[in-house]
């Protein structure tokens, strides 16, 4: 049977590349992700960043407002009352111009290759059941913290010496996926707080799903874990194969967790 294909070249003013980032009261490191994304290798105008708030009280459209004034990349803002990442996701997803979509977290900090890999990585492989999953390590800016590593690196740990992986690693904090995957597989399951990524990962694996590993598409952790939240994360965790277990048991039972922010 002929692959299913789909071009990632861009048509004439049109973004080969939409990076979709949710974002909650963070607006300090939403800033620094967006410089980031400001200072890649490839042309500004390849690729479209688009900030999903879900319902921000603090400084988060002031701060998109005024970066969005530097030049590239462009920048849409959607806000919307509080509903969850993944109605924001998904309300972005619809309006994203790019053939591929870049899903990362607003403490996501790019390295200046990280885009341009994710690109070269699906022009290597157009097929467009193929995505392409980026490294996420923990910032070197950051003080060293006990739990962080068991929190982050542990996940990629096991993806070590690996270049393609199953639906299990399909994590949303640095991961890219064509458009026409996502409109034959469907959108995130808005019911589901965390590892929506593992549900939707699960459900694209029904639609041929498969997951390429690109480290040097390589983003830093911006977030210092505190022995707080590292437990509020395992608690998120336990309510959410809780909640996967009735909506996709084969998630549900994968045993691998996926890096959050």
């Amino acid at each position: 049977m002929e692959k299913s294909r789909s071009s990632t070249r861009a048509e004439e003013g049109r973004p080969r590349l939409s990076v979709i980032i949710p974002t909650f009261n963070r607006a300090a490191i939403l800033a620094k992700c967006l410089q980031a994304l400001s200072r890649q290798t490839c042309d500004g105008d390849v690729y479209e960043v688009i900030v999903a708030d879900d319902g921000s009280s603090d400084a988060t459209r002031d701060t998109v407002e005024q970066l969005s004034g530097q030049g590239a990349p462009q920048i849409l803002y959607l806000h919307q009352q509080n509903a969850g990442a993944n109605t924001a996701r998904n309300r972005a997803i619809e309006v994203a111009r790019g053939a591929i979509l870049l899903l990362i977290n607003d403490d996501t900090v790019a390295t200046p290759p990280m885009l341009a890999e994710h690109l070269a990585t699906h022009d290597r492989h157009p097929d467009d059941r193929v995505a392409v999953l980026g490294r996420v390590t923990i910032s070197p800016e950051l003080p060293r913290a006990r739990l962080a590593p068991l929190h982050l690196d542990r996940a990629y740990a096991r993806l070590r010496d690996r270049r393609e992986l199953d639906w299990r690693a399909f994590f949303t904090c640095n991961v890219s996926v064509k458009r026409s995957l996502l409109d034959r597989g469907g959108r995130f399951e808005e019911r589901l707080r965390y590892h929506e990524d593992l549900e939707l990962g699960e459900r694209l694996s029904h639609h041929g799903l498969r997951v390429i590993y690109c480290p040097e598409a390589l983003g830093y952790h911006d977030h210092v874990l505190t022995e707080e939240e590292f437990f509020a994360v395992a608690a998120r965790e336990g309510q959410a194969l809780a909640d996967s277990s009735r909506l996709c048991p084969a998630a549900a039972g994968s045993g691998t967790g996926s890096p959050s922010s």
